[in-house]
């Protein structure tokens, strides 16, 4: 659903050109940075360049930016490895500041569903309206004279430091997307849309797990959590009295030797916390929502990379669980890029190419 939200257009001035020819996505997590830029071939989209860097600690902490000038700097490192030459770009924010919410309106005209809208919304805001810039997308007319809409916030100050950052490294933010509607444009050029089935986005980063739950080209339930694998990291960090770096290379498994037991106990709390979440954050849809039942879960973002993340998940939730797979329908040059190599980066590639193919619609 490339075309769905993130234009917020009070904020933005310049879209993509009709007939460019590749679409650039670039994904700002808490701790890494990760761009890519995709190109059309017929109805075919394919990889042209993936790059990421690691961004030092206390550059962007709870999804807001701390440390500007280190961001940039990160930014024009990854642009210079990638030698990138389309700076059009579509980037996302998400965390706290972002507020997504599925409205029914009754009995809203067109020509005033705008109003209706944000002076419906207002009551959700936990800031002042003026505070916020704000967009919606209008899902669709339902019996009764209702109207579906979904609604989108987020804090300007937020807003305007993405923007500030992502310019000053000499990109030009054509797009401004949410990840959850990454996730939603990814997994639908990449998977089969069943109408009558609803499946589970889980998208777990550096300091977010990210549930978004689509349906018929409807993002129809959304959950942002502060868990992500910094925790668990930050627990080996104080359980072991290690350096940051080195609890790190435990946590994946590259710290050499054998895994210390008290690391694995960390390891297989966290999975089970991480399941839990996801559960309740199902369950609460189940419960909520007159949608359709969910028939799988998709995994994705560097910390489902856990082994047996997506075995403890399934076993608790009940449902099919795996990782995602972003080249599925994404085509890439064998000689460019090795299968083995195109494994390991899957799963943190979710975001940025589903921001580089909403930046491939052309900024509707």
């Amino acid at each position: 659903m490339a075309d769905l939200i993130g234009n917020f257009s009070s904020k933005l001035s310049s879209f993509f050109p009709f007939g460019r020819k590749s679409a650039v996505g670039l994904s700002i997590g808490s701790s890494s940075i990760k761009l890519v830029e995709l190109v059309k071939k017929g109805k075919v989209w394919k990889l042209l360049h993936f790059g990421v860097v690691q961004l030092p600690e206390e550059v962007v902490v709870n999804r807001e930016i701390v440390n500007p000038v280190a961001l940039v700097e990160c930014i024009k490192t990854l642009v210079n490895q990638m030698q990138l030459k389309n700076r059009q770009v579509c980037t996302s924010i998400s965390g706290n500041s972002v507020i997504v919410k599925k409205l029914t309106l009754e009995g809203a005209e067109l020509k005033d569903l705008q109003d209706q809208v944000f002076w419906e919304a207002e009551q959700y805001l936990p800031f002042d309206i003026s505070e916020v810039t704000m967009d919606y997308h209008l899902v669709s007319h339902i019996p009764g004279g209702k109207t579906e809409v979904i609604f989108v916030a987020v804090k300007n100050a937020v807003l305007d430091s993405y923007l500030d950052c992502v310019s000053k490294a000499g990109l030009r933010p054509s797009v401004v997307d949410v990840d959850f509607f990454a996730l939603q444009n990814l997994f639908e050029v990449n998977y089969p849309v069943q109408p009558s089935e609803a499946v589970a986005l889980v998208d777990l980063g550096a300091s977010s797990l990210k549930i978004v739950v689509v349906a018929d080209g409807v993002p129809i339930f959304t959950k942002d959590t502060a868990l992500g694998g910094r925790t668990l990291t930050e627990e080996i960090e104080r359980t072991l009295s290690l350096p940051f770096g080195d609890a790190e290379a435990l946590k994946i498994g590259d710290g050499g030797g054998g895994t210390p037991q008290e690391v694995t106990d960390l390891v297989t709390s966290m999975m089970e916390n991480i399941a839990v979440e996801v559960k309740k954050s199902l369950d609460f849809y189940h419960a909520s929502s007159s949608g359709p039942l969910i028939s799988s879960v998709l995994l994705a973002g560097g910390g489902a990379q856990l082994s047996n993340l997506s075995k403890s998940i399934e076993e608790l939730v009940g449902l099919p669980t795996q990782m995602i797979n972003p080249f599925n329908a994404i085509a890439y040059s064998p000689d460019v890029f090795a299968p083995d190599y195109l494994n390991r980066i899957a799963a943190i590639a979710a975001v940025p190419i589903g921001l580089a193919l909403r930046a491939g619609a052309g900024g509707r």
